[in-house]
């Protein structure tokens, strides 16, 4: 990959009236709300362009939805990148991205790549009642890798997949195309990465208790918690944090309890506790 070089003074004056000039459409920084750039989607040779595209808004869509994270458009991280005469991919050295970063109020970088993406129909003829009973399969796979800007800290590093398999008789009809089926695995794994990504962004934490009624109130919802899932319950203890950067590493754990979800909405679940106990802000995995 080409690198360009700029003398220091110039980049800084150039890039300083880009930042200015991008002010007024950086409204998430005020709602402290973590933002988030989905970069351009990596992939074999053999993966269309339009299919990378695709997949990108979807992660972005995803994001979106969670209510958790403001996602900063593609256009207007690529005339910063511009500017800098950069492409997106050039985001990948850390310090470009360390950069990028501070002038978007970037907080974390998305790294997406589709390492697996696959549909099949098979047909096999059933000679009892002569008719092909046909299988449509499909397999969606995608690498994620979550870079924190300030740091160039990974903050996850994963693979999700989806999977989609259908069969029936030929007479019955409604048997999916390959590209549909592909279309529903793809789904599949978007909706996992969203779930990885948030979970590495924010874990699911008690955000509200009723000792009356015994309701346990989460801050995650759909896509994030299912009914029946069951949680430990960690209290949080102190801080533990990087001499060398600032950054807090983690905290002292320890578990108290343990909840069930005994129901998921949009953008929270409510669980119960089956032992110990719990308190707000308590991390839950």
């Amino acid at each position: 990959m080409k690198k360009h070089v700029f003398p220091a003074r110039a980049l800084s004056r150039g890039l300083l009236c880009v930042v200015l000039a991008l002010a007024p459409v950086m409204p998430g920084l005020a709602k402290g709300l973590l933002r988030v750039a989905v970069m351009p989607v990596e992939a074999a040779s053999g993966v269309s362009p339009n299919l990378r595209e695709k997949v990108r808004l979807e992660l972005e869509s995803q994001l979106v939805k969670s209510g958790k994270v403001e996602v900063i458009e593609r256009a207007k991280l690529a005339k910063i990148s511009e500017e800098m005469k950069l492409s997106l991919q050039g985001v990948m050295d850390p310090a470009t991205a360390q950069q990028l970063g501070k002038l978007t109020g970037v907080s974390v970088f998305l790294f997406p790549r589709i390492t697996s993406a696959w549909a099949s129909q098979h047909r096999e003829h059933q000679d009892l009642i002569d008719e092909d009973e046909v299988t449509v399969k499909a397999g969606f796979q995608l690498a994620l890798k979550l870079v924190r800007t300030e740091t160039g800290r990974i903050l996850a590093a994963e693979t999700v997949s989806g999977s989609f398999r259908r069969t029936r008789m030929e007479s019955e009809g409604g048997i999916p195309s390959r590209g549909g089926a592909l279309a529903a695995a793809r789904a599949a794994a978007v909706k996992r990465a969203g779930s990885v990504i948030l979970g590495a962004l924010y874990p699911v934490k008690v955000a509200h208790y009723n000792p009356k009624t015994g309701v346990v109130v989460l801050n995650r919802g759909k896509g994030s918690l299912r009914v029946g899932q069951r949680l430990k319950v960690y209290s949080q203890g102190e801080a533990i944090i990087d001499p060398d950067t600032g950054e807090v590493l983690g905290s002292d754990e320890e578990q108290i309890g343990l909840i069930k979800v005994t129901a998921v909405r949009a953008r929270l679940s409510k669980a119960r506790i089956l032992k110990g106990s719990v308190e707000r802000g308590a991390v839950c995995r």
